[in-house]
């Protein structure tokens, strides 16, 4: 997975990425994984500091799979009820989760304030890339909202798996054309990577 993911950082830019957003058609593609496999990668590779934030604000994974407190988070971030601070939680030498926190509105009205806010950028000044496990973008959650704040999406597709139309779908209303990675769901990623993503 890290050798795909290494090779998928350097089309995207490499050291040059700022902030990038980890998405997939549906559930249960990978994109998770993926999502900490590429702060991984941009740690180890280009020695990076890395912020990796849990915008699945429905299904929250990275703090549950990291030992991390789920709270706060960047709901609370985005309400301005904690402080960058706060909600940075550090999972490795300079790898970084913020959680999703806890909602105090519908996750589809929460993704809204988030993208209107200056959220995303605020956590850019104070690291060297921001990499996003974002929604899926099918399914009736805030996928689609959630990737206007991203100039750089990776696209996680189960590969022989998820159907093409899907695909399509999840894509057609994307204001970007999203950079495409197939997750053949073997991994190489190292020991203690494995026991977050329970691989």
């Amino acid at each position: 997975m890290l050798e795909v993911c290494r090779s998928a950082s350097l089309l995207l830019g490499g050291p040059n990425i700022r902030r990038l957003g980890v998405t997939s058609a549906l559930r249960e593609e990978g994109r998770t994984s993926i999502a900490l496999a590429m702060a991984v990668v941009q740690r180890e590779d280009y020695g990076r500091r890395v912020a990796l934030v849990d915008m699945d604000l429905e299904n929250p994974a990275l703090a549950r799979r990291a030992g991390l407190e789920p709270w706060p988070g960047l709901a609370e971030l985005t309400r301005r009820e904690a402080t960058m601070e706060e909600v940075l939680q550090p999972l490795s030498d300079g790898v970084l989760v913020v959680p999703s926190g806890v909602l105090a509105a519908s996750a589809a009205r929460t993704m809204t304030d988030i993208v209107k806010s200056d959220v995303l950028a605020e956590l850019e000044r104070h690291v060297d890339v921001v990499i996003a496990d974002m929604p899926p973008l099918l399914g009736g959650g805030p996928g689609s909202a959630a990737s206007r704040a991203f100039r750089e999406i990776l696209l996680v597709i189960r590969a022989g798996v998820t159907p093409v139309a899907r695909i399509k779908e999840a894509t057609d209303d994307l204001q970007v054309v999203p950079h495409v990675l197939l997750n053949d769901i073997h991994t190489s990623l190292p020991r203690w990577m494995r026991r977050l993503t329970g691989r």
